[in-house]
């Protein structure tokens, strides 16, 4: 009995010192996500809100709405907040871009900055954008590999700007 596990343990410690000489392979692979959807979502009334919460944005989301074949997407500031245009127009962008890439029924996006004072409820709008999904070109690039955002969506997006969001820009 002692012979059989002296031997085991000596043929366990042979074939270890020669697997760590065996060179490691180095195969090249794209590292692929574990959660990546295989064909583009369609959205509807009941998982608009589910994607939305994927999306990230410097400004509060307010309200989505989804209405066939538009969303339309309302972001909120307080009076009191400053505004940067370079985080709004990257905000937009960033929401075309993978609204776009990430559903299959989506042809409009509506997007829109507005001050909300809580004290009345009312509410000013300060820029609106428009995307339309057959532009491709226009929001087809990955938002850090632009680097004018601002340029670039005022040159390719239908834009409308409130001459009261320029007093509200930061300086």
């Amino acid at each position: 009995m002692p012979r059989r596990l002296f031997l085991a343990i000596a043929v366990s410690a042979f074939l270890a010192a020669m697997l760590s000489f065996v060179p490691t392979l180095s195969i090249k692979q794209a590292d692929v996500p574990a959660f990546q959807a295989s064909r583009p979502v369609e959205l509807s009334e009941q998982n608009v809100v589910d994607l939305f919460t994927f999306l990230s944005t410097h400004y509060k989301i307010k309200r989505v709405k989804w209405e066939n074949p538009s969303v339309f997407v309302d972001l909120a500031v307080s009076p009191g907040d400053a505004i940067e245009p370079g985080k709004v127009y990257r905000d937009f962008y960033s929401l075309t871009h993978d609204v776009f890439r990430l559903t299959g029924n989506v042809e409009h996006l509506f997007f829109r900055l507005l001050e909300r004072k809580e004290t009345d409820k009312s509410t000013k709008l300060l820029i609106a954008i428009e995307a339309n999904r057959p532009d491709r070109a226009a929001y087809d690039l990955s938002p850090d590999k632009i680097e004018d955002v601002e340029a670039h969506v005022r040159s390719r997006f239908a834009v409308r700007i409130d001459p009261y969001f320029y007093d509200r820009v930061s300086p």
